[in-house]
């Protein structure tokens, strides 16, 4: 039986800070006692996440009313891009550690987008190696809103990673279904793209499987998924394009993502070594 001990791990999907960072704990720390070597960190909206749902959440005794909570929801991010200073600061300490992922809102207006984009543009001269989109918190267009994001990238550097929080539509977003996933590889055949918790739910996963393989832009991230799931997609996708991640300490564990990989059956150690951390490796061009 495979151990923690036996791979060697790079997480795709890591943020600053999360409820599941114990108190006193860095994210160093953190990733040390899980053998994690190295990470693609980004930011988080810690003080206003935190004070919003705790709010929300004090008050058991009433029914959710998804109107209030779609309201929560939406005053999570500012307007506008979040500071990546934190990022920046966990970078500073282990540099050989850390890859910089920018968590970029692009819903926009016309008059804000030569700011905005002037802000990611800093960023990559900072060494930054990636964007992040989130439409469940900024509440984007899936793929129109992000066309310009798209054209932005490729044309900046065509390394630049772009990592898309993939969901199906839900009461707060009308998602990022596979489909317009699709849209966007062909549009942008020399943008990679990650497919962030791309077998959260089996019937997501099949859909990812059945409509994205043929893709070979796009890459599959493992994070809040099930088991099951992840083993389909090695099954129907191959496994050179999965990547490990955790999506810790924000929503997720290390522990619990960590031993998804290991506990796939019929999986040789071989593969799960691509999946966490030379896959990864190889798509940052280390």
């Amino acid at each position: 039986m495979s151990s923690l001990q036996d791979f060697k791990i790079f997480d795709s999907h890591a943020h600053t800070y999360g409820v599941f960072l114990a108190p006193h704990e860095d994210v160093i720390s953190y990733m040390d006692h899980y053998n994690v070597e190295k990470a693609i960190i980004t930011t988080i909206n810690r003080v206003k996440y935190h004070s919003k749902q705790k709010e929300y959440a004090s008050n058991t005794e009433t029914p959710i009313d998804f109107t209030k909570y779609l309201d929560i929801i939406k005053n999570l991010m500012p307007k506008g891009q979040l500071s990546h200073q934190d990022v920046i600061d966990i970078y500073n300490k282990a540099p050989n550690r850390f890859y910089k992922m920018f968590w970029f809102n692009p819903k926009l207006n016309p008059e804000e987008e030569e700011e905005n984009y002037g802000i990611l543009e800093d960023h990559f001269k900072k060494g930054f190696v990636g964007v992040k989109i989130h439409g469940s918190f900024n509440f984007f267009k899936f793929p129109e809103e992000i066309l310009k994001l798209g054209t932005f990238m490729q044309e900046y550097n065509k390394d630049i990673i772009l990592f898309i929080h993939s969901h199906p539509k839900t009461e707060f977003h009308d998602g990022t279904e596979p489909q317009n996933i699709a849209k966007l590889a062909i549009k942008f055949p020399d943008l990679r793209i990650i497919v962030g918790h791309a077998a959260y739910c089996m019937e997501y996963a099949m859909q990812v499987g059945l409509l994205l393989k043929k893709y070979d832009n796009l890459y599959f991230e493992t994070s809040c998924s099930p088991s099951l799931g992840i083993y389909n997609l090695i099954k129907t996708l191959g496994h050179k394009r999965l990547v490990f991640g955790s999506d810790s300490p924000t929503t997720s564990t290390l522990q619990i993502e960590i031993e998804k990989i290991i506990s796939l059956p019929r999986i040789s150690n071989e593969i799960k070594q691509d999946i966490f951390y030379n896959n990864v490796s190889n798509l940052l061009k280390l």
